[in-house]
């Protein structure tokens, strides 16, 4: 593994290196990231085919709609029903 360093030329704690670098199994459907403001929410969500997308509230998404955006969890509703993508837990 190649050393790391800050801009002091100080190196780079080895379970910093390990936590930055670490590969998470992400279900098919995943919500990656949240952004944007509170009026204007959006979300980075990987797709079935595992596409990386950016949505917004309304925009389609896993055969719905993106019904709701937190700061935590996207809602997308499916007819009458709503499924629920939570950010991955570090």
């Amino acid at each position: 593994m190649s050393t790391s360093t800050d801009e002091h030329g100080t190196p780079t704690p080895t379970k910093v290196i390990d936590l930055a670098t670490q590969q998470v199994q992400l279900p098919k459907l995943a919500l990656i990231g949240i952004f944007g403001s509170l009026e204007d929410p959006g979300a980075l969500v990987r797709d079935a085919n595992g596409q990386i997308r950016r949505v917004k509230l309304g925009d389609p998404f896993a055969g719905g709609t993106i019904a709701a955006i937190s700061d935590t969890a996207i809602v997308v509703g499916i007819g009458s029903k709503a499924k629920v993508l939570q950010l991955p837990k570090s």
